[in-house]
C-alpha cells in the first residue's frame, strides 16, 4: 500500500465498501422487513439501538488493536483478516438460524454481534488510512471513506431487500457473508509495506518503521492518546461529531416507519430506494464530496454540509402532506443520504488532522465512538419524541441539533496534521 498511491486509496476504498455490506442488511434492509411485516416502532429501535452499542465503544477496540498485532503482517492487517472471519461466520450462522420480523430480541442479538466485528474492522481500517495517507491526499481519502461506505450501503441495502422479499431473510444473510469473504480474500492478497508476511505462516518480517512507532506499553499509549484527546479543540470537535450521529438514529427509524405507514412500500421497494440513494450518495461523496473538502478546506466544507442536512431534514417535515406519494418518498430517502454522507467526508479529514499516527487507532475510534454514541442516543431518542409530537416535530428538533453543531465547527481550530512519513520512511506518492 505505501509503495502506490493507487493501492492506498484502492484498499481505503474497499475496506469502507466491505463496512457498507453488513450496515445495508442491518440497517436498511431488515428494518425495512421488520416495517412492512407488523414490527412496531420500538421494536425497530430496539434493533437499531442494540446494533449501534458495540460503536460506542470503538476506543476499547481501538487501544487493543494499536497496543497488539501481529506486527510481520502489518500494524493493522492482522485485525482486518480477522474481524473478516467473524463476520462472515456470524452472518452464516444467522442464515442458518432463520429469525422472524418481530424476533426483535434475537435480530437485536445478531447485529450486536455482528457490529461487534464489524466495529474492529472499522477501527483497524481508520487508523490504515492515519497510517498510510499522505497529507495531501486526506481530503480524497474521506471523501473514499464515506462515500465506500455508502456504496457497500447501496450494493448491500438493494440487493438484500430484494433477497428477503423473493427469497427469504436466511437467503440475504448468506448472501452478506459471501460478501464478506471476498474482501477478506482480498485482504489476505495486499500488503501494508513491503517485505511484510501475508499470513502468519509466509515468509516476511515487521517494516521497520511499524516497530519504530508500535507502543511499548498501555501507560504511554493512553496517556498519548488522551493528551491529544483533552486539547481544548479537540474536546469541542466531539460536539459535532456526537451530533452527526444523532441524524443517523433518527433517520435509521423514521425513513421505514414512513415508507411502511404513509407510503405503504414494502422491503423490496425500501430496499431499492436505500440502494439507489447509496449509490448516488456515494457517487456524490466520493467526487464532489472529496474534491470540495480539499478545495475549500474541511472545516467550512464541514459547516456547509451540517446545514445543508438541516435543510433538508426541515423540508421533509414541512412537506408531511406529500408522504403518501412515491414521488416524496424517494427524495427523502435520497435527501437525507445524500446529505448525510456529504457530511462525513470533512468529519474524516477533521479527525485525521486531530490524531497522531503512533497512536490513530485509539484516538480515531474514541472520536468515532461519540458519532456512534449520537446513534444510540438518537435512535431511542426518536422514539421519545414521535411519541410526544409526531415524526415531523422530530425532525424539526433534528435540524436544530445540526445547526448547532454547524455553529460549534464556526469556532473550531485544526491543528497542525502529522503522518507517518514525517516520523519513519517517507511514504511514496
Amino acid at each position: 500500500m505505501t509503495d502506490s498511491k493507487f493501492f492506498r486509496l484502492f484498499t481505503i476504498l474497499m475496506l469502507y465498501v466491505a463496512q457498507g455490506i453488513p450496515i445495508g442488511l442491518l440497517d436498511f434492509a431488515i428494518p425495512a422487513w421488520m416495517a412492512t411485516n407488523g414490527a412496531t416502532g420500538v421494536e425497530i429501535a430496539y434493533v437499531i439501538g442494540l446494533a449501534g452499542m458495540p460503536w460506542a465503544l470503538k476506543f476499547i477496540n481501538g487501544a487493543l488493536i494499536d497496543r497488539y498485532t501481529v506486527l510481520s503482517m502489518g500494524r493493522r492487517r492482522a485485525w482486518l483478516i480477522g474481524a473478516q472471519f467473524v463476520m462472515v461466520g456470524v452472518l452464516f450462522g444467522a442464515a442458518f438460524i432463520g429469525p422472524q420480523p418481530r424476533d426483535y430480541l434475537l435480530l437485536g442479538a445478531i447485529a450486536f454481534a455482528v457490529y461487534t466485528a464489524v466495529v474492529f474492522q472499522d477501527v483497524a481500517a481508520d487508523a490504515l488510512a492515519v497510517d498510510i495517507s499522505l497529507g495531501s491526499e486526506r481530503g480524497i481519502t474521506g471523501g473514499l471513506m464515506s462515500g465506500g461506505q455508502s456504496l457497500g450501503i447501496a450494493i448491500s441495502a438493494a440487493l438484500a431487500g430484494t433477497i428477503i422479499f423473493f427469497v427469504g431473510i436466511s437467503a440475504a444473510f448468506a448472501a452478506c457473508a459471501i460478501c464478506m469473504a471476498i474482501v477478506c480474500t482480498y485482504l489476505i492478497w495486499v500488503r501494508e509495506r513491503s517485505g511484510e508476511k501475508r499470513l502468519p505462516w509466509s515468509a516476511g518480517e515487521p517494516h521497520p518503521i511499524s516497530v519504530k512507532i508500535k507502543p511499548g506499553d498501555w501507560i504511554s499509549l493512553l496517556v498519548s492518546a488522551f493528551r491529544n484527546l483533552i486539547r481544548k479543540h479537540s474536546l469541542i470537535w466531539l460536539i459535532p461529531l456526537f451530533c452527526r450521529g444523532m441524524g443517523y438514529g433518527f433517520m435509521a427509524v423514521a425513513v421505514p416507519l414512513i415508507a411502511a405507514n404513509y407510503a405503504g412500500w414494502n422491503e423490496a421497494q425500501l430496499g431499492s430506494a436505500n440502494g439507489t440513494a447509496n449509490l448516488v450518495a456515494a457517487l456524490v461523496t466520493m467526487t464532489v464530496g472529496g474534491y470540495l473538502t480539499a478545495k475549500i478546506g474541511a472545516k467550512p466544507m464541514q459547516i456547509l454540509t451540517l446545514l445543508l442536512f438541516a435543510a433538508a431534514v426541515t423540508s421533509f417535515a414541512l412537506l408531511e402532506a406529500g408522504w403518501s406519494t412515491s414521488l416524496m418518498m424517494m427524495t427523502i430517502v435520497i435527501g437525507w443520504t445524500v446529505t448525510y454522507s456529504l457530511t462525513g467526508a470533512p468529519i474524516s479529514a477533521i479527525t485525521m488532522s486531530f490524531c497522531d499516527p503512533q497512536t490513530g487507532a485509539t484516538q480515531f475510534s474514541i472520536y468515532m465512538a461519540v458519532v456512534n454514541q449520537g446513534i444510540v442516543f438518537g435512535s431511542f431518542s426518536f422514539a421519545i419524541l414521535e411519541s410526544w409530537g409526531g415524526i415531523p416535530a422530530a425532525f424539526i428538533g433534528l435540524a436544530a441539533i445540526y445547526t448547532l453543531a454547524a455553529f460549534v465547527v464556526l469556532f473550531l481550530r485544526l491543528p497542525e496534521e502529522q503522518t507517518l512519513d514525517e516520523i519513519g520512511e517517507p511514504v511514496a506518492a
